[in-house]
C-alpha cells in the first residue's frame, strides 16, 4: 500500500504542477505543453518509480563524496517490519493494518474494473453495429487522402453520414472514425482531421490509462480533478494541431464548424462512450475551445520537451518516500523476544557507507546497535571495558611506568545544536597501569540525526 501512495503522491504532485500552470498562463501557453504535462501526471499515477531511488543516491554519492556514514533512526510505529525465526515470519501492527487496506483496496478495484469492463464491452458493440456495414469506394478514397495528410500508417475505418450519432473516434489498434456527416459534405474533411489527430497521438489510449488510473486511486479526489480536466485539454490539443498550417479563412471555418456542433445537441447517443475520442459538443467546452483558437500560441517542440523533462525530474524526487520493508533474522527466539523485537520504537540504519578504497557501497536495509556512549571521550578495549579519557592530558607524564598497553578504540561524542549528533572513533592504545593513551588513525565518523545516547 505504501507503494501506492507514493505513486498517488507523486501523481498529485505532478497534477497540481498541471494545473497551476493552466491558471498562471492561462491563454497564453499551448494547450499541447499542457497536454504532455497531462500525460506525465498519468505516467506518475501508474508506474512506481522505487528503482530511481538507489540511482539517485549513488549519483548524490559521486557529486557529494564524503568519509561520513549517516545514521538515521527508523520508527518502527509506522514501518513494515517483519521479523523470521523458526521458519515463520512475524509482522508488526502497522503491517496488519496496511494488509486491511490492501484488501479493502483490491475489492474497490475489482468492483470498478468490473463495470468499466461492462462499458466496455457495451460500447464495442455499439461501434461494431456502425462498421459492419464496411466502407464504400468514396470513403475509402477520401480517408485515404486524410491518413496520408497526418501521417497514419495504420488500418482506420470510416463510417459517414450516421446523423443520428456525434462524430467521435472508437478503438486503439484498429480504430473506428464514426462522422455523423457523408463525406460530399464540407464539413466532413474538418470533422475527420480532427479525429485522425486524435489516432495519431493514440489519445483513445491515454484516456482508457487516466480511466485505469482513476480506478488504482479511486480514494484520491485529485485523479478525479485530473481525469475531468484531461479531456478538455486533448481537445483543446487537438484543435490546435487540426488548425495548424491553416489559414485565418480556415480557422473561421473550424470556429464555425464548432458553434454547429453546440446547435446539434439534440443527438442522443446509445449508450454512455467513455472509450473514445470526440469532436465534442458540450456548450461550455465549445466556447472555451473557440476562445482558445482566437490567438496563435508559439509551439516549439524543442522547449516544450525540456520543460516537460525538467518538472518530471524535479517531481521524482517523491521515489525518496519510498520505504522498504525492514527484516531481522531472529533463528530459535521465543516468543516474547519476538513480541519485544516487534515492539520497539526505533532501530539505527546505515544507508550508505564507504569501503577500504573511499568508494560508496549502497547497502540494503541493515539491522545495527547503537554505539555504547558513556562519556564524551572514552576507551574501550577489546574486552569491552570502558574507561573515561580526559579531555587534556596531564603536563606531567608518568615517565617512570614501565607502559603495559592494551589495543582498543577511542570513542568521541559531541553533541550538535540541531538535536543530533558526531560520533568519532579512532584506533588507540592505552596502558593498564597508568592510563597513558596514545591515539592512532582515524577509524570512522558516524553522524545521528537525532543523538540516542
Amino acid at each position: 500500500m505504501e507503494y501506492l501512495l507514493v505513486m498517488s503522491l507523486s501523481g498529485s504532485t505532478m497534477t497540481g504542477i498541471y494545473l497551476l500552470l493552466r491558471y498562471l498562463f492561462k491563454g497564453k501557453i499551448s494547450a499541447r505543453l499542457y497536454y504532455l504535462l497531462a500525460k506525465v501526471a498519468v505516467i506518475y499515477y501508474l508506474i512506481p518509480l522505487p528503482f530511481l531511488k538507489g540511482w539517485y543516491r549513488e549519483a548524490l554519492s559521486l557529486l557529494l563524496p564524503g568519509k561520513q556514514m549517516s545514521v538515521v533512526q527508523i520508527p518502527l510505529t509506522w514501518t513494515n517490519y517483519a521479523v523470521h525465526a523458526d521458519d515463520k515470519t512475524y509482522v508488526n501492527v502497522y503491517a496488519v493494518i496496511q494488509t486491511v487496506l490492501a484488501v479493502v483496496w483490491i475489492l474497490a478495484v475489482c468492483i470498478l474494473m468490473g463495470r468499466m469492463l461492462i462499458d466496455y464491452v457495451r460500447t464495442s458493440r455499439l461501434i461494431v453495429g456502425y462498421a459492419g456495414n464496411g466502407m464504400t469506394d468514396q470513403e475509402q478514397s477520401f480517408l485515404a487522402g486524410i491518413k496520408e495528410q497526418y501521417g497514419v500508417k495504420q488500418r482506420v475505418i470510416l463510417c459517414s453520414g450516421y446523423a443520428e450519432a456525434h462524430t467521435m473516434t472508437f478503438g486503439v489498434f484498429r480504430p473506428v472514425i464514426i462522422c455523423d456527416r457523408k463525406v460530399d459534405n464540407p464539413d466532413a474533411k474538418l470533422l475527420v482531421s480532427h479525429e485522425m489527430v486524435h489516432i495519431k497521438r493514440r489519445d483513445v489510449l491515454w484516456k482508457i490509462l487516466v480511466q485505469f488510473a482513476a480506478i488504482l486511486h479511486w480514494w484520491n479526489p485529485i485523479i478525479q480533478v485530473l481525469q475531468y480536466d484531461f479531456e478538455r485539454v486533448c481537445e483543446l490539443s487537438c484543435d490546435e494541431t487540426s488548425v495548424q498550417g491553416k489559414t485565418k479563412e480556415g480557422v473561421r471555418e473550424y470556429r464555425t464548424l464548432l458553434v454547429r456542433e453546440v446547435l446539434s445537441q439534440g443527438k442522443a447517443e446509445k449508450a454512455v462512450l467513455r472509450w473514445k475520442a470526440s469532436f465534442g459538443n458540450r456548450q461550455n467546452e465549445i466556447k472555451e475551445r473557440m476562445d482558445n483558437l482566437m490567438t496563435r500560441k508559439r509551439w516549439n517542440r524543442l522547449t516544450a520537451g525540456i520543460l516537460v523533462t525538467v518538472l518530471a525530474f524535479a517531481n521524482s524526487i517523491t521515489v525518496f518516500a519510498y520505504r522498504d520493508v525492514v527484516h531481522k533474522e531472529m533463528p530459535e527466539a521465543s516468543q516474547e523476544a519476538i513480541d519485544e523485537t516487534l515492539g520497539n520504537d526505533t532501530i539505527v540504519f546505515a544507508p550508505d557507507v564507504l569501503d577500504e578504497t573511499g568508494d560508496a557501497v549502497v547497502q540494503d536495509f541493515e539491522l545495527l546497535e547503537k554505539i555504547e556512549i558513556q562519556y564524551d571521550r572514552q576507551f574501550t578495549d577489546e574486552e569491552g571495558n570502558v574507561y573515561p579519557i580526559a579531555e587534556e592530558e596531564p603536563a606531567v607524564t608518568y615517565r617512570g611506568c614501565s607502559h603495559t598497553f592494551v589495543s582498543g578504540t577511542l570513542t568521541e561524542h559531541g553533541k550538535k545544536s540541531d538535536g543530533g549528533c558526531v560520533v568519532k572513533e579512532y584506533r588507540a592504545q592505552r596502558c593498564s597501569k597508568c592510563g597513558y593513551m596514545i591515539q592512532g588513525e582515524e577509524i570512522n565518523v558516524i553522524t545521528y540525526k537525532v543523538c540516542p545516547h
